[in-house]
């Protein structure tokens, strides 16, 4: 009994101990220690309604924060799987897209957070498959594009994406001589244009070129990101609809690289 009192203990102690209880006008503002993909600890209000009754409520970008990552609530099916999600956890989202549950008693509040809790991460969880299923589809436009834009002796490699998740997604080759050409990142997201500026930066002498494709439409690639990857020198080109115009800097740049021609195959 005394080693499952020690656990019961260790684990009280590591889910309560980052609970951060904190009263403001509304209610109150609770901290927890679930760390979210930005960095930022989960956090929720508990609101007082003044009627003997409670309710929880994010802080309204949860769902922003979401959508501006890939989430399409136009689309049915997302739509119903998210309010599905959170009606399971006694958990709806308003017009103003701010997360509720509905009113608790006092004596409800801790079964109600932790449905709330819930909430919040399996929202998070649907958002990170979105953004995933965003950039997988955003990088074959890019190389349905690119294909089509090719000139003769250029190619699209057969070799795909490789094992290595942070490299390049189009590789592009001499057709005759299989060297490669051009190493291309579509940046459907931070993480992807962030991928490329790394490999950008740790090119060696006769490396092939690497060119980022970055979406900016739907605030996908943020200011900053775009902005620290201008300063570096990264080679880009944006798309915001214009296809053309995007594919043909592709093309401009491979054809302004010294390397074009003498690039080892990478």
């Amino acid at each position: 009994m005394s080693a499952i009192s020690g656990v019961s203990a260790a684990l009280k102690g590591a889910m309560c101990g980052a609970l951060e209880v904190t009263p403001v006008p509304i209610g109150y503002a609770i901290s927890t220690g679930f760390v979210m993909p930005d960095g930022d600890l989960l956090s929720f209000y508990l609101i007082d309604n003044e009627d003997g009754t409670f309710s929880l409520e994010d802080d309204g970008m949860t769902l922003p924060t979401a959508i501006a990552s890939g989430l399409d609530l136009k689309s049915p099916v997302r739509e119903g799987l998210l309010r599905g999600m959170l009606t399971d956890e006694g958990v709806r989202y308003d017009d103003d897209l701010t997360i509720r549950s509905e009113p608790v008693l006092e004596s409800e509040i801790g079964a109600a957070a932790l449905h709330f809790i819930s909430a919040l991460i399996r929202t998070r969880d649907l958002t990170l498959l979105s953004r995933e299923n965003v950039a997988a589809t955003f990088a074959d436009d890019v190389r349905r594009e690119l294909s089509t834009k090719l000139p003769p002796g250029l190619t699209i490699s057969d070799d795909g994406k490789p094992t290595d998740s942070s490299g390049p997604d189009i590789v592009i080759r001499q057709a005759q001589t299989g060297i490669t050409v051009a190493r291309v990142f579509a940046a459907g997201g931070d993480l992807r244009l962030m991928d490329a500026l790394v490999d950008y930066q740790a090119m060696g002498d006769g490396d092939s070129p690497i060119i980022a494709v970055v979406d900016r439409r739907k605030g996908r690639v943020t200011d900053r990101r775009l902005n620290t990857a201008t300063n570096r020198g990264l080679p880009m080109a944006v798309l915001d609809g214009a296809s053309d115009e995007w594919a043909g800097r592709v093309l401009g740049l491979i054809g302004k690289s010294d390397t074009a021609i003498t690039a080892r195959a990478h």
